[in-house]
């Protein structure tokens, strides 16, 4: 007789929803010849995507099996919806006979029709055989705004990269604090998604500081638009324009609209080209060709050059940059 120590961090959940798994009637599984189905129906908590098991596949011993569920999910779910569900289903699956399965499969898909012939799943949980926990995928596109809300946040550097190993998404993640959390200003987000297009603004501020940049050059206001366009454009895939209003004392300093196409064309080499000549730049350093001061002008004029040129390649009523920009 076999059995696995389920993991603490997949077991634990509420009394109420382990007595209502346990209720439960399951599929008499008793050394069957070949693979069964049937259709029980686990009872879904509030908060949990509601889905319909269409098919429950358990093939091998009471002590050994291997159970394959197939369910269609009764509503379109959010792509960052699907993990708990997820996790219901696979907890439903470890506990609802004496023994867990050796090996789980559970998919989701869109409908019925797609999880009775097992076309296209949109997620997957499984564990296989001495697998100490279980790994899934996520197939569920993001939906336009929370596309770019995340694009936003990564251009923030609050973005938050997927932990390849914890991929059902079963540890809490922890609340992260940031020094600007309770400023006044902040850049801030509007969201067309007829247009998929978006309009930020973004406050030049002292470093640390909620009050704004007491001196702010050209090049400083334009490397914020470099940097910050550069991580939407790429974070975004079905962003087609942005506007990006660059605030100084209340006023707007800035302001240009980019669509992807002349972005795609024209600017997305931008932070690479300057980042080019910088490294030509430190060379000539290196080889005492110029001085630290020659230098940082040499590479400020060639920022200028840059990115002006890339300004010219937009409609002009598309561009405002305020005199104050020296």
């Amino acid at each position: 007789m076999r059995s696995h120590i389920m993991p603490r961090s997949i077991m634990v959940f509420g009394g109420a929803a382990l007595a209502a798994l346990l209720a439960l009637p399951s599929c008499k599984t008793e050394q069957p010849a070949a693979p069964t189905t049937c259709c029980d129906q686990p009872k879904i908590p509030a908060g949990i995507a509601a889905f319909t098991v269409v098919r429950d596949e358990v093939t091998g011993p009471s002590d050994g099996q291997d159970v394959k569920l197939h369910v269609a999910l009764k509503q379109k779910t959010k792509r960052d919806d699907i993990y708990s569900a997820l996790q219901f289903l696979y907890r439903y699956a470890m506990t609802r006979n004496t023994f867990e399965p050796v090996g789980f499969l559970g998919a989701f898909y869109a409908t019925e029709g797609d999880a009775q012939n097992g076309a296209n799943p949109l997620a997957k949980i499984w564990r296989d055989r001495g697998d100490k926990g279980p790994k899934c995928e996520n197939g569920i596109p993001l939906e336009f705004p929370e596309e770019v809300q995340k694009a936003f946040l990564h251009s923030l550097n609050r973005g938050e990269a997927e932990d390849l190993n914890d991929t059902c998404h079963l540890n809490e993640k922890k609340k992260e604090t940031h020094i600007d959390d309770k400023f006044t200003h902040k850049p801030t987000m509007k969201i067309d998604e007829a247009h998929h297009s978006v309009e930020v603004s973004y406050p030049y501020l002292e470093t640390g500081k909620d009050e704004y940049a007491k001196t702010l050059s050209f090049n400083n206001a334009m490397t914020y638009w470099a940097e910050f366009l550069t991580a939407m454009f790429l974070k975004a895939p079905e962003l087609k324009a942005v506007t990006y209003n660059g605030i100084l004392d209340d006023q707007p300093v800035l302001k240009i609209t980019v669509t992807r196409q002349e972005f795609d064309q024209h600017l997305s080499n931008v932070q690479e080209t300057i980042a080019s000549y910088a490294a030509i730049t430190f060379a000539k350093l290196g080889l005492h060709k110029i001085d630290d001061k020659g230098a940082l002008k040499d590479q400020e004029q060639q920022k200028t050059k840059t990115y002006k040129a890339a300004l010219s390649f937009l409609p002009k009523d598309h561009v405002f940059v305020s005199p104050k920009l020296k």
